[in-house]
C-alpha cells in the first residue's frame, strides 16, 4: 500500500495506490531496529514506478480519507498489543515471586515485591476493562452506521483511541520494566519472554504516533469540545 501527493506538500491532492513489490523499479531496504530484530520495517524507494490504472485504490483528493479511516482501529490494536505485554510482564513475575525464595519464604510477602504487583495488576485490569468497553461500543456504531460514521462521532473515537494508546503504551513500559526488575536476574536473562517484553514495550508509544502527537489530537479535541460549548 502507498500514498502519493499530485502536489507536493499537499496532502489534500493525496492518491492511494496497490504496488506489487515485484514492479521494476521499486526497492525495499531493511530497517534495523535494535530493540525489536525480530521486526522487519521497509524503506521504499520508487523509481519512475509506474502504477497502473486498476492498481489505484484512491484517486486523487480522496487518499488522505482511506488513510485516516484506520486510524482508530490501529492505534486501539496498538493499546491492545501494549495491554497483552502487560499481562504477559505480570504472569512471568507472579509466577516467579510465587515459586522464588529469600530468606525461608517466597519473595511475594515482602511488600516491595507484593504490593509493587498488586499496583501494577489492579491498573493493567482497569485500563483492559476500559479497552474492551471502547472496542464493543466502536463495533456496536460501525454495524449501526454500515461501516461510516458520522464526521462529529469520528472526532470522538479519534480522541479517544489517542486516550488509550497513549495510556496503555506508557503503562506498558512501566509494568514491563518493574517485573523485570522484582524478578531480578531471571527478568533479564533469556530463559523467559521478558526480555522482549522489555525491549518492544521501550518503543511501543513512538509507534502509531509519537507521545506528542497523540498528546496534540487529544488537545484538539479538548479545545473543540470547548468550542461546542460556547
Amino acid at each position: 500500500m502507498a500514498y502519493a501527493t499530485a502536489e507536493q506538500n499537499n496532502g489534500n491532492t493525496m492518491a492511494q495506490f496497490l504496488v506489487n513489490t515485484e514492479w521494476e523499479g521499486f526497492d525495499v531496504e531493511r530497517v534495523y531496529i535494535p530493540w525489536v530484530p525480530k521486526l522487519f520495517l521497509g524503506k521504499e524507494t520508487f523509481n519512475n514506478v509506474k502504477v497502473p490504472k486498476e492498481y489505484i485504490l484512491g484517486p486523487v483528493g480522496t487518499g488522505r480519507d482511506h488513510l485516516f479511516e484506520g486510524l482508530v482501529p490501529e492505534r486501539i490494536a496498538i493499546a491492545v498489543m501494549s495491554i497483552c505485554e502487560c499481562w504477559g510482564a505480570l504472569s512471568h513475575a507472579v509466577i516467579y515471586s510465587n515459586l522464588r525464595k529469600q530468606f525461608d519464604q517466597i519473595i511475594l510477602l515482602f511488600q516491595g515485591v507484593g504490593f509493587l504487583l498488586t499496583d501494577l495488576w489492579a491498573r493493567t485490569t482497569n485500563l483492559t476493562l476500559g479497552l474492551l468497553k471502547f472496542c464493543e461500543s466502536f463495533d456496536e456504531k460501525m454495524e449501526k452506521f454500515g461501516g461510516k460514521l458520522p464526521k462529529n462521532l469520528s472526532q470522538v473515537l479519534v480522541a479517544s483511541a489517542s486516550q488509550l494508546k497513549y495510556q496503555a503504551t506508557m503503562l506498558s513500559k512501566e509494568v514491563c520494566y518493574e517485573c523485570a526488575n522484582a524478578m531480578g536476574g531471571a527478568g533479564l536473562c533469556d530463559n523467559t519472554l521478558m526480555h522482549d517484553y522489555l525491549n518492544i514495550s521501550r518503543i511501543q508509544e513512538i509507534v502509531g504516533g509519537s507521545r506528542q502527537i497523540q498528546q496534540y489530537i487529544m488537545s484538539m479535541a479538548i479545545r473543540t469540545l470547548y468550542k461546542m460549548s460556547v
